[in-house]
């Protein structure tokens, strides 16, 4: 998405949450005067386990992708990587996370992120996947449970499943956007290597955690017990799509729309995601500046180690200094 039409989403976006919440503002203060403190802080460890658990999923998800390239990384060292990746994606700048850890993974480990980010299109395109089946399986159980299940959601996940496409013999004919043109390629490593189902089965874990983590905000907040899991799952399905863009405050404005289809009240849809996304931040930053600072200091060390070591490899090169890494893009 171009620059300024990122800004342009930021500001319709901010702004529309903005009137919702002084049209609402009743309603929210409301909510927050009723909030059970027992039952919150009850509820806040395992809140708090939520955004740790889905940390650690994505760095398995990465660990084991890079395992495909040579590159063995340690538990603490994914773990760091997967949290400084989410800590610079809620910076402004797009994609800060996947450069930062693009850039990592060059000067640590000398893995060429073009290599590594063609398997990281199919674990793309697989989430998609992934999220559309979902979704129709929340949409069957709330259906067999007496539920609404309003037909855009039904359109919604079934376009998404539709990206299954990509992994039969008709992807070949599908045109791909210049951002996923390393898909086949990234799907024939995955497929030679037989890792892709493992992959799979942790974004399918990443998801009932993301759920997980919706119905618990919900039940922390005065009406949540209307949130069933199945329900959390359609919210947090979403949320998990409308973060593809990136943009400050998509998944609370699409939390409020999935919570006013099944017929649930917005605010707390908005209150559910909002305090869900926040628990998230909190886990980030507090965590994330030292893990960064960690990494940091690993990097320098192996760059300090390359200096040591390159005029013993290439004697002929004078000042002794190895070439500078290549530029990192996603």
């Amino acid at each position: 998405m171009p620059r300024i039409a990122r800004y342009i989403l930021m500001v319709a976006v901010i702004a529309g949450l903005a009137w919702f919440i002084w049209r609402s503002r009743d309603e929210f203060s409301r909510i927050i005067q009723q909030i059970n403190p027992r039952a919150f802080w009850l509820l806040l460890g395992p809140m708090i386990a939520v955004p740790l658990a889905s940390l650690w999923i994505n760095a398995q998800i990465s660990r084991d992708l890079v395992s495909e390239f040579n590159v063995k990384l340690g538990g603490l060292e994914s773990y760091a990587l997967s949290t400084v990746n989410a800590l610079g994606n809620y910076l402004p700048l797009p994609q800060a996370g996947a450069m930062a850890r693009g850039i990592y993974l060059k000067r640590v480990h000398d893995l060429p992120y073009t290599t590594y980010a063609a398997t990281v299109v199919v674990t793309y395109i697989s989430s998609l996947a992934l999220t559309g089946l979902s979704g129709l399986g929340g949409l069957i159980a709330l259906l067999l449970a007496g539920r609404a299940t309003p037909w855009q959601l039904w359109a919604v996940f079934a376009g998404l499943s539709g990206s299954l496409l990509m992994f039969t013999p008709l992807g070949q004919f599908i045109p791909l956007p210049k951002k996923l043109a390393l898909f086949s390629q990234g799907l024939a490593t995955l497929r030679a290597h037989h890792i892709l189902l493992k992959i799979i089965f942790l974004q399918l874990a990443l998801i009932a955690v993301t759920a997980t983590g919706l119905f618990l905000s919900a039940r922390a907040l005065p009406g949540g017990e209307i949130v069933s899991w199945p329900i959390a799952l359609m919210l947090g399905l979403i949320s998990m799509v409308a973060a593809v863009v990136n943009v400050l405050g998509t998944e609370q404005i699409a939390a409020m729309a999935v919570a006013h289809t099944l017929g649930i009240n917005p605010a707390l849809g908005l209150a559910a995601s909002a305090l869900f996304r926040l628990v998230a931040i909190a886990v980030v930053f507090t965590t994330g500046p030292f893990l960064a600072h960690w990494l940091s200091r690993r990097t320098s060390r192996k760059r300090a180690e390359g200096l040591e070591s390159a005029p013993a490899k290439a004697p002929e090169i004078n000042s002794g200094v190895p070439d500078a890494p290549s530029g990192v893009h996603r």
